[in-house]
């Protein structure tokens, strides 16, 4: 189903029952899980063709949602977070969403700006949103596309119009105390 509505709710309600969605993020469309589901997880790899061993951007809702941040790391991720959407590679516990695929013990997370896909995550938990695009491909633009990508493996789109530029956020770690820009 294609939709130009947002409701945080419906699409909250479509995830919680392990169903995929397509939405336009703070930064590109994107094809969504429960982070939590492992089975939504397995799905959204198998229709993206993603190799299982490559992590995903994890979204939350608030800076406080990536785990093991010192005060000092939260201060730079907000400053940076200002100028543009920007994510944050972190180590975190084989405990912390189990399903989801990390690469060195890390998960890669970004807090998320616009105010329906905060809320969303404030009734879902944290969503796994890598680009709407099968690997390989380039990301989808407008919704139509991301439904040539996806077909019926998708059970809802929802159409936040065309997506004038490839604007995937930065993406930074900090290692021994110091930042470092991966993209």
């Amino acid at each position: 189903m294609i939709t130009d509505s947002f409701s945080p709710q419906d699409i909250a309600l479509a995830l919680s029952q392990g169903d995929l969605v397509v939405l336009r993020t703070d930064t590109i469309y994107g094809i969504i899980a429960l982070a939590a589901n492992a089975a939504a997880v397995q799905k959204l790899y198998a229709a993206r063709h993603r190799n299982p061993s490559k992590a995903c951007i994890v979204l939350v809702a608030d800076i406080a949602d990536i785990p093991d941040l010192s005060d000092n790391q939260r201060i730079a991720y907000e400053e940076l977070s200002i100028e543009r959407p920007t994510t944050i590679v972190q180590p975190v516990s084989d405990n912390f969403l189990p399903g989801v695929p990390r690469e060195d013990g890390a998960l890669a997370f970004r807090v998320v700006k616009l105010p329906q896909l905060h809320k969303l995550i404030s009734l879902t938990g944290p969503l796994l949103a890598p680009s709407a695009n099968i690997e390989g491909l380039p990301p989808a633009t407008n919704v139509r596309q991301a439904v040539d990508y996806f077909g019926d493996k998708v059970s809802l789109y929802v159409d936040g119009g065309r997506v004038l530029e490839n604007s995937p956020s930065r993406i930074v770690k900090f290692e021994n105390g110091a930042l470092r820009v991966l993209r």
